[in-house]
């Protein structure tokens, strides 16, 4: 599997205390992406001047250029020297391939830490671009008796093999309207919506852009879509800024910078309607 990151979280990506593995690559650009480094299929290298002064000496081949990088002559260096050798704070490779025994093995050895709830949980990117590996390990980690969970945007043709092989589907939904959809993510929506039209039973989370999806149109087209497909439950993520210094590492510039989140209290709002028509909601930032 080819992973950006992997790591531990509480109650958020799942029950309980879960491992999670970031699977690098994916097929929207969603313009407010937290982890941008998860984008692109490829390795990419992450590049933080203020965390060394010794950034220039670690890299032969001169691809920095006081807090720049020259990122054509960093990919093309064969020996990443300053990662391999030098360990440099200061540059953070994102991509490594795990083959699927290891990711088992690694599994194995952190049961004892989930706890009664807990598991490992498949995020991203988008996983699904990876699905016959990702497949193979929860089938062989479920036979395990482990829990596992996979956080997916829904927009895979192959969705229909995800329930009966995950304990725990979270799905995104990033709006309703087609051409919004293509605006926001780079691409189109339909598969999205028949896949979480479905009747699959999944945990549904909506991010909330208050210039965006949050407009009362498309926000009316949201709660449209909720009240019919009903889901078991419906978690809303507010905007946030979380993912800024990934942009600057990886020399890219931020679109959600010029956005916002709604209020808080605008998102409860929005929440207890749901609520009220019998649909488990919470907003969770």
């Amino acid at each position: 599997m080819n992973i950006f990151a992997k790591g531990w979280s509480h109650g958020f990506d799942g029950p309980g205390r879960r491992f999670v593995y970031y699977l690098k690559g994916c097929n929207f650009h969603c313009l407010w992406c937290g982890n941008p480094e998860s984008i692109a299929a490829e390795p990419e290298m992450m590049f933080y001047p203020d965390k060394s002064r010794f950034a220039s000496q670690s890299c032969a081949h001169e691809a920095v250029k006081g807090a720049e990088l020259d990122r054509a002559t960093c990919r093309t260096c064969g020996d990443r020297a300053c990662i391999d050798r030098w360990r440099d704070p200061a540059f953070e490779l994102a991509g490594c391939d795990i083959p699927t025994a290891e990711i088992i093995a690694e599994t194995e050895q952190r049961r004892a830490l989930f706890g009664d709830d807990g598991g490992v949980t498949f995020s991203g990117g988008e996983p699904t671009l990876q699905m016959d590996a990702l497949l193979k390990a929860a089938k062989i980690l479920r036979q395990r008796g482990i829990h596992v969970a996979v956080e997916t945007n829904a927009s895979s043709p192959r969705f229909s093999e995800l329930p009966g092989n995950f304990d725990l589907l979270i799905c995104d939904l990033k709006c309703v309207t087609p051409e919004l959809h293509r605006r926001i993510a780079g691409t189109d929506n339909s598969q999205v919506l028949a896949n979480l039209a479905s009747g699959t039973k999944m945990t549904l989370r909506v991010p909330l852009i208050a210039e965006l999806n949050f407009i009362a149109e498309e926000r009316e087209k949201i709660y449209d879509m909720l009240m019919v497909i009903k889901p078991e439950t419906v978690e809303f993520l507010r905007l946030h800024q979380l993912g800024l210094p990934k942009y600057r590492a990886l020399g890219q510039v931020c679109q959600a910078e010029r956005f916002n989140p709604p209020t808080r209290e605008q998102a409860e709002t929005f929440c207890q309607r749901l609520r009220n028509g019998g649909i488990a909601a919470q907003v969770l930032n």
